[in-house]
């Protein structure tokens, strides 16, 4: 979960914007008073270095209208919720830019030039408040480790590095792998992780504590494959 907001602080916030475009439940945007749904084979969003970036099927309508520099409206749940149930969506307004390919050739990404982007808190009780994000800030590469970058990165690893997580448990532990029956990742900081795991004895959890914190995706991917396993990406 997120820390409660404390403030309207502009790094706050723009860290908080930039938490729901690397971790989002849903996501949605009008072009000409078409609205387009995100998810699937044929639309993705992507945080390219705080830059929104729609990938989509190529010739589709996504691609046409940012070969026309259309203007587009976006609008992103955070996947991220705070302690308190209280959520937050994003509203980016801008213009589109001109497509570049995508390693898959069938595919196109078209970024979006944010000029507006707002910040809204829907509270448990429905109260709502708004935010006006420095667009500045919000593309600075101090937010690059968000919250919801971490908590991305932390199910793919849970998901997809099965094996991996388990065989640096058993090595980390000298626990034998046929003695393991999970293993998991919580809690993942630019600074360190938890790990967790289930063996014949019960749950377990160690703090791994990196040797520097790390200040981008780069170097918190070097830290984990340093700490745990050379697989983990």
């Amino acid at each position: 979960m997120i820390p409660m907001l404390a403030s309207a602080d502009p790094d706050q916030l723009a860290a908080r914007a930039r938490s729901a475009l690397s971790c989002p439940a849903a996501a949605s945007m009008v072009i000409k008073g078409t609205e387009h749904l995100f998810g699937g084979d044929d639309l993705g969003l992507q945080d390219r270095d705080g830059v929104p970036t729609l990938v989509c099927r190529a010739g589709s309508v996504v691609e046409q209208a940012g070969q026309s520099r259309q203007k587009a409206l976006l609008r992103i749940i955070s996947g991220v919720v705070e302690e308190d149930s209280t959520t937050e969506s994003v509203v980016l307004a801008g213009r589109l830019a001109v497509p570049r390919p995508c390693c898959d050739p069938s595919m196109s990404a078209v970024a979006i030039e944010p000029t507006i982007i707002m910040l809204i808190r829907t509270h448990a009780d429905g109260s709502t408040r708004q935010y006006r994000v420095p667009t500045a800030l919000f593309r600075s590469p101090a937010h690059a480790l968000n919250p919801g970058y971490l908590r991305r990165c932390t199910t793919h690893l849970n998901e997809c590095h099965d094996a991996e997580l388990r065989q640096a448990v058993s090595l980390c532990t000298a626990t034998p792998a046929p003695r393991l029956i999970g293993a998991a990742l919580h809690d993942l900081s630019p600074t360190g992780v938890e790990v967790r795991w289930v063996d014949g004895d019960g749950a377990h959890l160690r703090r791994v504590e990196f040797g520097a914190p790390a200040a981008s995706p780069e170097e918190l991917a070097t830290a984990l494959r340093e700490n745990l396993h050379a697989g983990l990406c």
